[in-house]
């Protein structure tokens, strides 16, 4: 999309007051030549004029004569001088005052939501005020408020011609693009803005945000260097931040191609955040493809004692594709011992337990998760999982039928979601499709949603989801 510079509106081009001091200096130095010369013609030609009236002789140059009557004048004048600047005064007082009124009017209208009205009142003050920056402003708003991106987009441009409102202008603007996905666009903007206003902490946020949004790694990392001198941000955040642009830019690499170095960012990313999931899955993918299992094992083994995840089972269990669920299940157990008592411990402990038909073992593992019969407290994977375990023990379908109504009455559980807006989301991402808010989803027990089901919205850093 092109965004042409729209030309400066006639108000910021031309006024009375903003002629050119050249033509002006021009101009009274011809009035002084031509004084000049008349006063050198007189003093060459004096003559003599004589007047008798009333036995009264008054004898005068032609010279004196003009310069009473110039004087005659101008004090005669000099009373409704006096009075057309008093009057103009007061005219434009009334007229700035009228502006400022309708400006109050149309942000009153802007606050309310009436287009109408906010058109209106904003027309009016930039009338009143000689489209004063305010005036434009609000025109941008009143145009927004109708819908009508090409007109607000028209008065921010217009906003760009002067320095007093450039910076309005470039915020508008770089509004409107963040909103419409114009990334490319925003870019060029937020950096006008930078050099207009380098440390406005909303500036360097939307500047992250653009660079994260194109891809742009190492600008993103220096622009969390600028985050940590604004104090925006305190280093320790850096740190994690930096840990998922590693992530980021390993996921990116690992697309194009280049294993080993999406190993070496998808390393450096779990110094930073031991804890980062989506780390662990794609450097274990990426050490199991280059023939290393046992260090891709050890790798998940880790990451599980800090943080236990389903994902991380899923990974562990296609290190060995082909074993029997026997095989499986002892393997898993070796996964699960870092963090035994952990919930998804206990629940992929059961799962394969299970898959071995070692029932007991699973219901051992289900007993501290089901509650007793007169407060049970079973998850929904729980439920499902007792009521696999009672068509392996043979306890009857009414048994099973029991548990699987259990289902969905039970309190949800974990899933990924957004600490800024609440939204869940089906994979953890860099930035919340909802919210945009950088690093916000995290792994969590949550309540239902309204609609009772996750969020499938797709975004512009869909490419980061899990490997």
């Amino acid at each position: 999309m092109r965004h042409p510079r729209l030309p400066r509106p006639r108000h910021l081009l031309t006024t009375r007051g903003n002629r050119s001091p050249m033509i002006r200096l021009l101009r009274l130095f011809i009035v002084l030549v031509a004084i000049v010369a008349a006063a050198a013609w007189l003093a060459d030609h004096p003559g003599q004029l004589q007047l008798d009236w009333q036995g009264y002789r008054i004898e005068s140059s032609i010279a004196l004569l003009l310069l009473a009557g110039i004087a005659l004048y101008a004090l005669l004048r000099l009373p409704f001088w006096i009075y057309n600047r008093l009057r103009g005064t007061h005219g434009q007082l009334a007229r700035q005052n009228n502006g400022i009124t309708a400006l109050t009017q149309g942000m009153t209208a802007i606050a309310a939501g009436d287009p109408d009205d906010a058109r209106r009142f904003a027309a009016r003050a930039e009338r009143l005020l000689n489209g004063a920056p305010l005036a434009l402003l609000m025109q941008a708003q009143a145009a927004q408020l109708r819908r009508d991106e090409g007109a607000a987009r028209g008065y921010f441009q217009s906003m760009l011609a002067a320095p007093g409102t450039e910076f309005l202008g470039v915020r508008g603007l770089l509004a409107q693009a963040m909103r419409q996905g114009d990334m490319a666009y925003a870019g060029r903007l937020v950096d006008r803005a930078m050099s207009l206003q380098p440390k406005s902490p909303w500036l360097i946020r939307n500047k992250f945000e653009i660079e994260c949004a194109t891809g742009a790694w190492s600008q993103a990392r220096e622009t969390l260097g600028r985050a940590v001198q604004n104090k925006l941000i305190t280093k320790a955040e850096r740190t994690r931040r930096q840990a998922v642009l590693a992530y980021a830019e390993a996921a990116e690499t690992f697309g194009k191609g280049d294993e080993t170095q999406a190993l070496v960012a998808a390393q450096t990313a779990l110094k930073g955040a031991p804890d980062l999931i989506p780390a662990a899955i794609l450097a274990a993918r990426i050490l199991a493809q280059s023939g290393k299992p046992d260090k891709a094992g050890k790798l998940i083994e880790k990451t599980w004692a800090r943080s236990p995840h389903p994902d991380l089972a899923t990974a562990y269990a296609a290190l060995v594709p082909n074993e029997t669920p026997a095989q499986r299940n002892v393997r898993t157990r070796r996964l699960i011992s870092a963090n035994p008592d952990h919930l998804e411990s206990r629940l992929l402990g059961a799962e394969t337990a299970l898959a071995a038909s070692e029932t007991a073992h699973a219901r051992e593992l289900l007993k501290p998760l089901i509650g007793t019969e007169d407060s049970p407290d079973a998850s929904p994977r729980a439920s499902m999982l007792m009521a696999q375990l009672a068509q392996a023990q043979g306890l009857g379908p009414q048994e099973a039928q029991r548990w699987l109504a259990r289902a969905p009455l039970a309190t949800p559980d974990p899933a990924w979601q957004c600490q800024a807006c609440g939204k869940q989301a089906p994979a953890w991402r860099i930035s919340c499709l909802a919210c945009g808010e950088f690093d916000s989803i995290q792994w969590r027990a949550t309540g239902k949603t309204p609609s009772g089901e996750i969020s499938q919205d797709a975004g512009l850093l869909a490419h980061l989801t899990p490997l």
